[in-house]
C-alpha cells in the first residue's frame, strides 16, 4: 500500500489553501472507510479506530510548516476525545526520525503518541 501512495505523489498537483481551515471527506480505500483531509498544502488520509486516530499517509505539497498545524489539528482533537495520534506504516526515514524527535514511540509499522 505504502509504495502505491509514493507512486501517486508524483502526479499529485501542489495545492494551496489556508492552513487555518481544516477540510474532509470520506475515502474509501481497498474496502475500508477512511477521511480524506486537507489542511493548507497538506492533505492525507487517517480512520478513527479503536481509540486512535491512525493516519496511513500524509503528504505536504510545498515547503511549510503545514505539517505542523496538522499535528495541532490532530493533537487537538485527540485531547477532546482522549485518543492517540498512531501513524501507520511509515515508508520515509525523515518522517520517522522527526516523529520520534515528537515524543512517537515504536518503529517503522506504527508510532503512536499519547495526549
Amino acid at each position: 500500500m505504502n509504495w502505491l501512495i509514493r507512486l501517486l505523489t508524483f502526479f499529485a498537483r501542489p495545492i494551496d489553501g489556508d492552513p487555518n481551515v481544516w477540510l474532509e471527506r470520506d475515502y474509501k480505500l481497498l474496502g475500508e472507510m477512511w477521511r480524506e483531509f486537507r489542511c493548507g498544502s497538506c492533505r492525507g488520509i487517517y480512520r478513527s479506530n479503536q481509540e486512535e486516530f491512525q493516519v496511513l499517509a500524509v503528504q505536504n505539497t510545498k515547503k511549510n510548516d503545514d505539517f505542523s498545524k496538522v499535528l495541532k489539528w490532530f493533537e487537538k482533537s485527540c485531547k477532546r476525545d482522549k485518543y492517540k495520534l498512531a501513524f501507520l506504516e511509515i515508508g520515509n526515514p525523515r518522517l520517522l526520525k522527526k516523529l520520534s524527535l515528537l515524543g512517537f514511540v515504536g518503529d517503522k509499522k506504527k508510532m503512536v503518541k499519547t495526549f
